[in-house]
């Protein structure tokens, strides 16, 4: 008990953070379901949020709690590598229903992980093992260094006996994966390229290519700035629009701004409205056939949206614009530029 007691805060918090920090992370997997699958069902979704879940809470209860007070812990506990790999047998001699508990333990925590790789990511047996024997690796490792230096000791045992328990459990979550398939068959999917596509599609579609905008302003943003500095002495800050009539923007922003123009207005122009984000989840943001002056008044209408969303406090009454388009999509189930 005493061991225990010394556990504080940190498990609570990482178990208060679990939904919050999943919900964030689901982006990517629902990118991927979409990618895969060309649609997102509710059991979908409900295996994208389970396996962020699952991902954010074998680290937490594999690496948490630490304890409370780092300096007398490490004083009193000196943790060495078990790296006998029988030596689970001798620990079932001495300890007996505790130590094949703690086997069973190391066993289910990693089914998931093999049943994943099989179910939402349909990857083969090699990617079970070796993803398993990973994971379970660097769990052992990031114990054995204290979370690589932040913790001032090993607070947990690495033990080479975890590493194969948990690929064990990851390769029996995948054959009980295979199982699920022959009982609940997998539908196969439709690549044909959506032309009305829901919001969640068109929400991650769109921060697909906010993120390669991003990607691509940093280094422009950096390297333009750093040059600026050392030709002037100075850093860029904003620049005067018109003689200041227009008000000042920022050089971040006007870079910002010219990688959305190519990732939302000139490569979805080119590529009969797919943007790059919108290719991978298989959607088009034209929603019918436009030509003329209709089409480009749909891609102006449509880029001022985004310009509304990205820069925020910039944009007067973006706020508004943002209310009346989602209140529209609540009401009519697509956006407003669509009627155009």
């Amino acid at each position: 008990m005493g061991f225990i007691s010394s556990f504080s805060a940190p498990f609570l918090v990482s178990v208060a953070l679990w939904p919050f920090a999943s919900f964030l992370l689901t982006v990517p997997v629902l990118a991927m379901l979409y990618h895969r699958d060309n649609r997102l069902g509710f059991g979908a979704a409900l295996s994208a949020y389970g396996t962020v879940l699952y991902a954010i809470g074998l680290l937490c209860f594999t690496l948490y709690p630490m304890p409370a007070e780092p300096a007398a812990y490490c004083a009193t506990h000196h943790l060495t590598p078990q790296l006998d790999p029988v030596q689970f047998v001798a620990d079932i001699r001495s300890d007996g229903v505790t130590a094949i508990l703690q086997i069973v333990m190391n066993v289910v925590f990693f089914m998931p992980l093999g049943f994943i790789v099989r179910r939402v990511f349909r990857r083969h047996l090699p990617t079970a093992l070796i993803g398993g024997f990973l994971a379970s690796l660097m769990v052992e490792t990031l114990q054995l260094t204290g979370l690589l230096g932040i913790f001032p000791c090993s607070y947990r045992l690495f033990d080479v006996d975890d590493l194969i328990w948990n690929t064990s459990g990851a390769l029996i979550g995948y054959a009980l994966a295979l199982l699920f398939d022959r009982i609940f068959p997998q539908r196969q999917a439709d690549t044909a390229t959506v032309t009305q596509p829901g919001f969640v599609r068109r929400f991650i579609a769109f921060l697909i290519d906010y993120g390669l905008a991003m990607l691509c302003s940093l280094p422009i943003v950096i390297g333009g700035d750093a040059l600026y500095t050392m030709a002037t002495g100075e850093r860029m800050g904003r620049i005067m629009l018109a003689g200041g009539a227009l008000g000042s923007v920022g050089y971040a922003q006007l870079v910002m701004l010219a990688m959305l123009a190519v990732f939302e207005l000139i490569i979805p122009w080119r590529r009969q409205g797919s943007t790059l984000g919108g290719s991978y989840t298989h959607m088009t943001c034209e929603t019918k056939t436009r030509s003329g002056w209709r089409r480009a008044a749909f891609y102006a209408a449509r880029f001022a949206v985004i310009c509304c969303v990205v820069f925020g406090g910039d944009v007067r009454y973006s706020g508004l614009v943002v209310i009346a388009v989602l209140v529209f999509w609540f009401i009519r189930h697509r956006m407003p530029y669509d009627l155009i």
